[in-house]
C-alpha cells in the first residue's frame, strides 16, 4: 500500500470514528436525556462532527493533490473542532453528565485535535491565502441563523450562554467573543502551515544511469 492509500484509509477510519461517536451520542441523548429529535439541529457539535466527517471523507478522495475547496474544508473543520472542545470543557463540562464518556470524548475533543493533526502534519502543505479566512464563519453564521429563527417561533436555545433572559447585548457579546476566537483559531491554523517544509512528492529515481549503445551499423 502507497502513502496516499495509507493516509486515505486512516482519514476514512477516522471519519468512521467520529460518525460513531456522534451516532451513539445522539441515541444516549435521546434515548437517557430529554433531547428530542428537532432539537439536534439546534446543537454546534453534531454540526461540527459532520463537517470533519466530510472533510476527511473528501479530503481521502482526492488524494495529496488536494483543490483548494478541500484544504479550506479541513481547516474550517479543524477550527470548529478546537471551538467545539474549548467552549464544552470551559463552559458545559461542568453540567453535563454523558452516558458514554469515551463518544463525549471523540466529539469534544478527540475530532479537534485528529483534525489539527491531519491539517499540520499530513500529506502535502497547502498554503491558503488570509482573503479565505472569512470561509469559516459560514457554517456558524447559518447556524446563528437558524437559532435565531426558530428562538422568535418556540423560544428555545440549545445552550445557556445563548438564553435572550441574559440580554440581547450579553448574548451578541458572547457571540462576538466566540467568533473572534473562531477567527484567531482559523489564522493560526492557516499561517502555522507556512512553516512546514514543502516536499517533493514525486518519484525518486535511482542514481544509475541507463546509457544507450549505439546500434552496430548494417553493411
Amino acid at each position: 500500500m502507497s502513502n496516499a492509500a495509507a493516509v486515505s484509509a486512516m482519514r476514512i477510519v477516522a471519519a468512521g470514528v467520529i460518525a460513531a461517536a456522534l451516532g451513539v451520542q445522539a441515541w444516549a441523548d435521546l434515548t437517557y436525556g430529554t433531547f428530542t429529535w428537532a432539537q439536534l439541529p439546534g446543537y454546534f457539535t453534531p454540526l461540527a462532527a459532520l463537517v470533519a466527517v466530510v472533510a476527511l471523507v473528501a479530503a481521502a478522495i482526492v488524494g495529496p493533490d488536494e483543490p483548494r475547496w478541500v484544504a479550506l474544508l479541513r481547516v474550517n473543520a479543524a477550527t470548529y473542532g478546537v471551538i467545539t472542545g474549548a467552549v464544552y470543557w470551559y463552559l458545559l463540562a461542568g453540567v453535563a453528565t454523558p452516558v458514554y464518556p469515551w463518544a463525549n470524548m471523540v466529539l469534544h475533543g478527540g475530532a479537534g485535535a485528529l483534525l489539527v493533526a491531519d491539517w499540520l502534519l499530513i500529506g502535502k502543505p497547502v498554503r491558503l491565502p488570509m482573503r479565505t479566512l472569512w470561509t469559516v464563519l459560514v457554517v456558524p453564521a447559518g447556524w446563528i441563523g437558524y437559532l435565531l429563527v426558530r428562538a422568535t417561533l418556540d423560544g428555545w436555545v440549545p445552550y445557556p450562554f445563548l438564553d435572550p433572559a441574559r440580554g440581547a447585548s450579553t448574548v451578541a457579546a458572547t457571540i462576538a467573543v466566540i467568533a473572534g476566537i473562531g477567527l484567531a483559531v482559523a489564522a493560526i491554523l492557516h499561517l502555522a502551515i507556512v512553516l512546514r517544509p514543502l516536499r517533493d512528492e514525486s518519484p525518486k529515481h535511482s542514481g544509475t544511469v541507463a546509457v544507450r549503445t549505439p546500434r552496430a551499423s548494417r553493411r
